[in-house]
Order: C-alpha cells, then sequence, then structure tokens
C-alpha cells in the first residue's frame, strides 16, 4: 500500500481538476480513505449550497485516492449518487470504505458530509482494476 503522501504527491502532479478544486487527501489505510473540499464561490450553484457536480468530484476523488492505493489504476466504471441535502458549511468532507474487493471489478461506498455533519450524499462506485502501474 502506498502512504497518504504518495498518494498526495501523485494526485498533484497527474489531477488538476482535483487541485483547482481545493481537494486534500487527508487520511488513506485499509479499506478507507478521506478527503475535504473548501465550499467557496466556485463550489456553490445557484441557490448558494454546493453544487451538484463538485459534491459529485469529491466523491469521485476520494473513491480514486482509495482505489488507487495498491499502486495500481482502478478507474470509476460506475457510480450511483443520491444528493440527501444541501450542502451549506463547508468544507466538504467525503469518507470512502471498501464494500468487496474484486478480482477486477470493486464496490466503495462513499458519504458526503458538510462541516455541521449533515449528510449531503451518499454514493456506491463500482471501480475497475486496469493492472497498470501508478508512474
Amino acid at each position: 500500500m502506498m502512504t497518504l503522501e504518495d498518494i498526495r504527491g501523485h494526485f498533484r502532479r497527474h489531477d488538476p481538476f482535483s487541485g483547482h478544486l481545493g481537494i486534500d487527501i487527508l487520511e488513506v489505510g485499509e479499506g478507507y480513505a478521506v478527503a475535504e473540499m473548501p465550499l467557496d464561490a466556485r463550489h456553490r450553484n445557484g441557490m448558494g449550497n454546493a453544487h451538484g457536480g463538485a459534491v459529485f468530484a469529491l466523491v469521485d476523488m476520494v473513491f480514486a485516492a482509495l482505489s488507487n492505493a495498491d499502486g495500481l489504476y482502478c478507474v470509476n466504471a460506475q457510480t450511483s449518487i443520491a444528493y440527501l441535502n444541501p450542502g451549506r458549511i463547508g468544507p466538504l468532507r467525503g469518507e470512502a470504505r471498501q464494500l468487496r474487493a474484486g478480482r477486477r471489478l470493486s464496490t466503495y461506498e462513499v458519504r458526503v458530509t458538510d462541516a455541521d455533519g449533515t449528510l449531503v450524499a451518499a454514493a456506491t462506485v463500482t471501480g475497475c482494476e486496469m493492472g497498470v502501474p501508478l508512474p
């Protein structure tokens, strides 16, 4: 398993979009990862709440941190996301857990909360192992 600093460095170098959004990977452990994203003007929709696309990007990034922690590329093959409450107070926090590890396909659960603990979104992500080492 890669260290937290190795994973952070990889995504800093190879994922400029997550950097643009200010997503920070905070923890990566066996079957678990945490990331945060600020909630400023670039992340808000017309009603002033967290934009669904920004929430989805946080889901995808915390999934990526966890699923790539073994040093092999794993890509998002499918995501089902439920937007449950508006995210109003930043930062947003994404927590991913691996539910099932298969040979090629794995399943992850990701929950996003805002700073007051409100559950903003819940997602199930299917990751597809590509068998290619991270650079």
